[in-house]
């Protein structure tokens, strides 16, 4: 039999001895769920009933747990078993225990039967990055044990790292073909916008602008990866370039006047509404005032098999896109 010899300190009752114990034992899942039935049932007989024991095994666990923590969780002096301070105090940890324990076997069954632990996304720069943020809210609420990557990196990387399944799914702007390697869904439309600062020349202009009026006045020209490839020769030429490798720097320099240039619609939507920037009516090769459109695309890698996350994902995109979808999307 076992006797706990015990004192109490500031509310506290310790246990100084326990007699018929060689050692110390360590709390298993057992010991925190008998705990918080006695605490939550007001006693070891209710408890007993609950858990569908006989209440000296109630009893025995408890004593066992006490012994692992070198202090009294119940006051036993009463009618009614009550938590002593210690107790209630660690009443909270033994139920965060055991509903970690749950998640942990719940997030355990769901990767035994197929789901991802993580998904990577990659994005061009050029892809609209609200309406997708928006989206992966929903997976998350579908989905909160999976991870994810979200990366910002160049056209080119984001192909390379689909193909290469680094990136289970990729969005990037449809202005080259993507190839036979890819499965596509249409995500949106967007257009390119040439701006200024209201303090550069070519805002002050009257009627729309030819190409000659543009000729000495700097273009500020997004080039990703490399200076001088990408899209350099992309929109209207000019007579003298600057090149920059990120669109963040490329806004900056526009709103501060430093030249002339273009940029997606949905980048520079709040800048034209609050007047920073003003759009400027820039006459193309074609006779239009406005420069080209181009499309969004979500791809995959053609055949690569969609866990219950990214499935998910899909359907969501899906449901989302601001294009009608046809049988091409993957």
């Amino acid at each position: 039999m076992l006797a706990v010899r015990g004192r109490r300190q500031k509310g506290a009752a310790w246990i100084d001895s326990i007699d018929g114990v060689d050692g110390v034992s360590r709390c298993s899942l057992d010991h925190f769920i008998v705990f918080v039935a006695v605490a939550e049932c007001g006693g070891f007989a209710a408890a007993s009933r609950k858990l569908g024991r006989a209440q000296s095994a109630v009893t025995h666990s408890i004593r066992r747990m006490e012994e692992a923590c070198g202090l009294l969780l119940f006051d036993r002096s009463g009618y009614r078993a009550e938590l002593t301070e210690a107790g209630r105090a660690l009443l909270v940890r033994a139920r965060r225990v055991i509903e970690e324990l749950k998640s942990f076997e719940r997030e355990a069954g769901a990767f035994a039967k197929g789901l991802e632990a993580g998904l990577s996304v990659a994005l061009d720069p050029f892809v609209a990055q609200a309406p997708l943020a928006g989206v992966l809210r929903e997976l998350h609420a579908a989905y909160p044990q999976v991870t994810l990557t979200l990366s910002v990196v160049p056209r080119a990387q984001v192909l390379e790292w689909v193909a290469s399944g680094r990136a289970q799914l990729g969005a990037v702007s449809d202005t080259a073909p993507l190839g036979a390697a890819f499965e596509a869904l249409r995500w949106g439309e967007h257009r390119l916008v040439a701006v200024a600062a209201p303090a550069h020349p070519l805002a002050r202009h009257d009627g729309a602008l030819p190409a000659e009026a543009l000729r000495g006045h700097m273009q500020v020209v997004w080039t990703p990866g490399e200076a001088g490839g990408g899209e350099a020769g992309t929109g209207v030429p000019a007579g003298e370039r600057w090149q920059v490798s990120s669109l963040h720097a490329k806004r900056e320099l526009l709103l501060a006047a430093a030249g002339w240039g273009s940029l997606p619609d949905h980048l520079v939507a709040e800048d034209l509404t609050a007047g920073r920037l003003v759009r400027l009516p820039i006459e193309t090769c074609a006779g239009r005032q406005s420069l080209p459109a181009f499309g969004t695309a979500v791809i995959r890698r053609r055949g690569a098999v969609a866990g219950p996350a990214l499935r998910r994902l899909l359907e969501l995109l899906r449901a989302a896109a601001a294009i009608p979808q046809g049988a091409a999307s993957p």
